[in-house]
């Protein structure tokens, strides 16, 4: 009765009209197994399935904009079994991918010049990228 009156009035109240203990009021409502959270399950689930799985609990409370805290959001997440995608982390290798020939040596460390413009130098480097290694 007292579950189906609380919109109208506070727990508190109905258990001194009652005259039901505050505790033994909460001790039965958690043994019944009544699930508050029971809606909200449903909604995480769904923003995390929307999320193709890669939504931790700290986006996944951004997505639904509830008032409930992070903690309970991690917690149905952890109940349900709903751990986000981590992606491998990847170390940099220098030596991926196919290496380009080195120019020919045309100035033979001769870097005297008879006349301005006469010869450009510059440090080739490689830099790599997605598409694969490049020089700048």
């Amino acid at each position: 009765m007292i579950d189906r009156l609380r919109p109208a009035y506070s727990p508190g109240s109905m258990t001194c009209l009652l005259a039901i203990a505050p505790g033994g009021h909460h001790c039965h409502h958690a043994r019944l197994g009544v699930d508050k959270y029971a809606g909200l399950r449903a909604e995480v689930a769904g923003a995390f399935a929307d999320s193709k799985g890669r939504y931790g609990y700290r986006r996944i409370k951004a997505v639904l904009k509830t008032g409930v805290s992070e903690k309970v959001v991690r917690r149905i997440m952890a109940e349900e079994g709903l751990v986000a995608h981590v992606p491998k982390r990847r170390r940099y290798s220098s030596y991926e991918g196919e290496t380009t020939p080195a120019p020919a040596n045309l100035v033979d460390r001769d870097f005297t010049a008879e006349r301005p413009n006469e010869k450009w130098l510059t440090d080739i480097s490689e830099i790599k990228a997605r598409d694969g290694k490049g020089v700048p």
